[in-house]
């Protein structure tokens, strides 16, 4: 775009350089227009004051003559006198018959060239109508090619208007479920730090429920055994025998309880051991979770650095588009400008014109002048018959057959002038057809790039439609697990409702107890099928430890694949949602590109058009003058043909007056003389205006480049 602007301008300058050249070169021609005009004047005041004293010298000789007729003195002296001039005169007529000859051949042979140059001329004239209408006919398929392309692109922005709707409406649903899975990634967090809060206060309520079941069953055991005794006591009297037995019995059982006790002592610490092992694997369970949390903040905070520099570069961009339609903005400004200024010099081209017009109307009005002076002084030489009459129309003709060279020559240059506007025009065309085809080119590009984008969509609404599927499931899971949650909270609820039903009834079974050792010793075997009991709900608890650690353990790992595949389907999506707005941002950036340049085509074409106009009316003119320069031409040759008779008629009338003949051709050449410098003054005048009128056109095909 810089580059055409800058194409622009340099023509716009040289156009300014051309115009002001072509003015001051007018202004220069009008300057010596008047300065010949004056001396015109000035020649025609000398032609009628030498007529006037030519008329003096006539009647001078008239009176000299009937002095000598009366006066016959010195009769010897008058006829060597007769005599020298009659052989002056056979002289000179022998002088100008072969001046005559020679003037004959000469005419002959312009007359040959100029049949050949109108010959060439006509070929000339058929061959530019036949360029004519060939660039006419290229011009009518160019303008439908052009429509044709026009309704093409139409299509092609409707599309991009759809395709624009489609990818807001696409963002809009995009960033409405991101704020919907950010929403339902925070409540899936809090819901599952609630959950590791209540399923931490399950394990210690069953656990402490279980030391109080098993508290409870020890001391109703006890209670038992403690009736029992109880009622064998209060039953009968025992022998001293029995007595000793049961002391046995009890030392036995004390020793069997110490060996109980100290491998009760073993399992307590096999237990503390397993409970520190169980501390150390949630320790490290939670380090996992820290570090999945941190890796999480950390892709996230990838993510925003991503966003952030996307932001930047999108802005980068923005004040770059922004300094480019600034720059744009002043080069449409600057160009304005300078058709403003070749309006102005049209304008002023113009009023040129209408001064030349009406110099030409005036000239005209002169050419009518000397043409009827003209015929005055035809209509004398043919009175007068004098011994050379043909030397003048000979002059006479050789000027017109000069200013008829001037004239084709200024045709030639109008040809030229012609021939280098139609290989302009036709390197327009090339231009266009160029700029078409490019224009082609990227809309078949722009339709590939369209289709694959439509495709990427297509996938991109699958696979969005796939995630949403995932994402329903997910929150399905995340329902079901808060239902089992609120089921798992009132079964807590209802264990915390037994266990204080239990702790009452401990308490009741306290007070027994009390009552009951209050009245005797416990038995041994109590505390043995007790410590049995609390080994075996230490290896109980130890089993369910186990078995809800590799439980946990397997859903830590569930979920953290989970939440991982979620993240790389989020980040992949999210990638290809950037590449799809950045390559819909390059296809509106193409197709304003395209716009553009289908814009400058358009124009272009209406210029070459109008220059197509304007080379047709010149056209016009130049048949126009062709055909008065060939009436001109028919006028000259007929003149000639009536010359060279007049001339033939003359040689035999050899009876004239040597000084009257002299005088008539001296104020015929005198008049003849006044009559070219009216027409040279005419020549000049036409060139003045064919060269304002180049000028014209040079500034108007400057306007157009």
């Amino acid at each position: 775009m810089t580059a055409d602007l800058a194409e622009e301008h340099s023509t716009s300058t040289l156009a300014t350089e051309r115009l002001d050249a072509e003015t001051s070169e007018r202004i220069r021609l009008e300057r010596e227009l008047s300065e010949i005009q004056h001396k015109n004047k000035e020649l025609q005041q000398s032609s009628e004051r030498l007529e006037m004293e030519l008329l003096y010298a006539r009647s001078d000789l008239n009176g000299i003559s009937e002095e000598d007729e009366d006066a016959d003195v010195d009769g010897g002296m008058y006829k060597q006198r007769y005599e020298r001039a009659v052989r002056e005169l056979e002289f000179t007529k022998r002088r100008l018959q072969q001046q005559h000859e020679d003037d004959l051949e000469q005419l002959v042979g312009l007359k040959k060239q100029l049949e050949k140059k109108l010959t060439d001329a006509y070929e000339e004239v058929e061959e530019q109508r036949q360029v004519v209408g060939q660039w006419k006919r290229k011009v009518q398929k160019l303008n439908g090619e052009m429509n044709d392309l026009r309704l093409l692109l139409e299509e092609q922005s409707a599309r991009n208007n759809l395709l624009e709707k489609k990818q807001r409406k696409f963002d809009s649903e995009t960033q409405s479920l991101q704020d919907e899975l950010k929403k339902e990634k925070q409540a899936k967090e809090r819901l599952a730090r609630e959950k590791e809060l209540i399923v931490a206060e399950k394990y210690a309520i069953e656990s402490t429920l279980a030391d109080t079941r098993l508290e409870l069953d020890l001391k109703e055991e006890k209670l038992n055994s403690l009736q029992r005794e109880l009622d064998e006591i209060t039953c009968g009297g025992k022998t001293e025998e029995e007595v000793t037995l049961l002391r046995r019995q009890k030392i036995d059982c004390e020793r069997r309880l110490q060996d109980q006790e100290e491998e009760l002592d073993e399992l307590a610490g096999q237990v503390q051991l397993l409970e520190q092992a169980k501390l150390r694997l949630e320790m490290s369970l939670e380090s996992m979770r820290k570090e999945s949390k941190k890796e999480a903040q950390m892709r996230d905070e990838e993510l925003e650095e991503v966003r952030c520099n996307a932001q930047k570069k999108v802005k980068a961009l923005e004040a770059q588009l922004e300094n480019e339609h600034e720059e744009r903005t002043l080069l449409l400004r600057e160009k304005h400008e300078l058709e403003r200024r070749l309006a102005a010099a049209a304008e002023m081209e113009r009023n040129d014109r209408a001064g030349d017009e009406a110099l030409l109307q005036r000239l005209k009005r002169d050419l009518k002048r000397t043409k009827v002076l003209l015929r005055d002084t035809q209509t004398q030489l043919e009175r007068q018959k004098a011994d050379n009459p043909g030397k003048a129309m000979i002059r006479q003709l050789r000027n017109q057959l000069e200013d008829l060279e001037c004239a084709r020559a200024v045709a030639v240059k109008t040809k030229q002038s012609l021939e280098t506007d139609l290989s302009e025009t036709q390197g327009a065309l090339e231009e266009a057809n160029r700029m078409k085809h490019d224009a082609e080119q990227k809309v078949t590009a722009l339709s590939r790039e369209k289709s694959d984008l439509q495709n990427q969509l297509e996938e991109n609404e699958e696979e969005l439609a796939e995630v949403l599927k995932k994402y329903k499931a997910a929150v399905q899971q995340m329902s079901l697990d808060q239902i089992a949650l609120q089921e798992q909270v009132s079964l807590v609820s209802e264990l915390e409702v037994e266990r204080n039903q239990l702790k009452e009834q401990l308490a009741e079974l306290t007070t027994k107890l009390e009552s009951v050792e209050s009245m005797g010793d416990a038995s041994s075997h109590l505390l043995v099928k007790r410590t049995e009991l609390k080994v075996k709900e230490l290896e109980s608890k130890l089993e369910l430890e186990q078995t809800t650690k590799s439980r946990l353990e397997v859903q830590i790992t569930r979920l953290k694949e989970a939440v991982d595949k979620l993240q790389t389907e989020l980040a992949t999506a999210r990638v290809r949602e950037q590449q799809s707005q950045d390559q819909i941002r390059k296809l509106q950036r193409n197709l304003r590109e395209i716009k553009e340049e289908l814009n400058n085509s358009l124009t272009k074409e209406s210029e070459v058009i109008q220059k197509k106009k304007e080379l047709e009316k010149r056209y016009e003119a130049l048949e126009t003058e062709t055909s008065t320069t060939r009436t001109d031409l028919k006028l000259a040759l007929k003149r000639i043909e009536d010359l060279q008779a007049a001339i033939q008629g003359e040689l035999e009338n050899t009876t004239s007056d040597i000084s009257d003949s002299e005088q008539d051709t001296y104020s015929s050449d005198e008049s003849v003389s006044t009559f070219l410098a009216n027409n040279r003054s005419l020549t000049n005048d036409l060139k003045t205006t064919s060269r304002s009128s180049t000028a014209s056109t040079l500034g108007k095909e400057s306007s157009y480049a």
